[in-house]
């Protein structure tokens, strides 16, 4: 049995429901664990290494966090908990149209994303990616190699659309977003889960309805936007022109970016480190611990290669 995700079934929309998620070994089939997450208090199921590994590492880079489509900064804050307990300086960025930056425009092509976060988090030693957060970092590590000194792409690939079966998924969740943003992101979301996960969270979450088109997340001319960049994006050359430590981790039950794609993008990075864990699309939450470990691990190694620059 996969260690499962757990939420709070108050909650409608994708993003609210990330933010809840938490880890555990407990089995959603279980109606008596649902019982338990319920009245669990938050931060019951935070995941720390111990102080020895964490004192290995000095001096700490700086970790920038760069989220994927129809997400924003908040649904790293599990992550970013964990590294400022250890003492790393963290900057969560949310791409221009999502969450605190809801209010600027986030109708920008993929070069555009990339410069803005390399004028925002550019200063930062690490960069983790999510996603299309991971084809960011990816592509601002090929630009500015000589200012980032390591990146870590989580379900990660060079090109999104690499089949017509994905440019078909991608066409249909384009006419679901332009129908009903909300729905369009919950399935989206639902669908970042393995299989057997999916099933059982769409029998017990309630439908969002009509009522509210917009999700939090990003607007609709946001979340089509990042569409268009997803489908167009190719990062294949990119890939050549990498000269800092990279490391990949990929679920292994993931199908929005499978774990073969992963694994494509190591074999063209020389040098580059791959991790799969036995996950859909959110490694960082659904194997949390395991996740932290491997992101403690190559940030020693970063650590480890020239000073790090000093927090400003």
């Amino acid at each position: 049995m996969h260690a499962i995700v757990h939420f709070q079934l108050r909650l409608i929309s994708f993003p609210n429901i990330l933010r809840h998620w938490i880890w555990s070994g407990e089995s959603l089939k279980d109606s008596a664990s649902l019982d338990k997450i319920r009245s669990r208090p938050k931060n019951a199921c935070n995941h720390r290494l111990t102080e020895d590994k964490l004192g290995q590492m000095n001096p700490k880079p700086n970790i920038a966090l760069i989220h994927g489509w129809a997400t924003h900064s908040e649904h790293w804050a599990g992550v970013a908990q964990d590294l400022e307990s250890a003492g790393f300086l963290v900057r969560r960025h949310d791409l221009p149209g999502y969450r605190n930056r809801s209010s600027e425009c986030g109708v920008l092509d993929f070069q555009d994303l990339v410069d803005d976060a390399l004028d925002r988090v550019g200063d930062c030693d690490l960069w983790v990616g999510w996603s299309l957060g991971a084809m960011i970092a990816l592509a601002a590590a090929a630009k500015a190699s000589t200012s980032i000194r390591g990146v870590m792409l989580v379900s990660g690939t060079a090109k999104f659309c690499c089949d017509s079966d994905k440019e078909d998924s991608l066409n249909r969740l384009r006419l679901s977003v332009k129908e009903n943003p909300r729905k369009a992101v919950r399935r989206f979301g639902l669908s970042m889960l393995p299989p057997a996960v999916r099933r059982e969270l769409s029998q017990r979450l309630p439908d969002p309805g009509t009522g509210s088109i917009e999700d939090p997340a990003g607007s609709r001319a946001t979340l089509l936007a990042g569409l268009e960049v997803l489908a167009e994006a190719d990062l294949s050359e990119e890939v050549n022109k990498i000269s800092v430590p990279v490391h990949l981790v990929s679920g292994e039950y993931d199908e929005i970016i499978p774990v073969s794609s992963g694994k494509e993008l190591h074999a063209l990075i020389p040098g580059s480190q791959f991790t799969q864990l036995p996950c859909g699309h959110i490694p960082f939450v659904e194997c949390r611990k395991r996740f932290m470990e491997t992101l403690f691990e190559f940030a020693q190694t970063i650590a480890a290669s020239p000073a790090s620059r000093k927090p400003v």
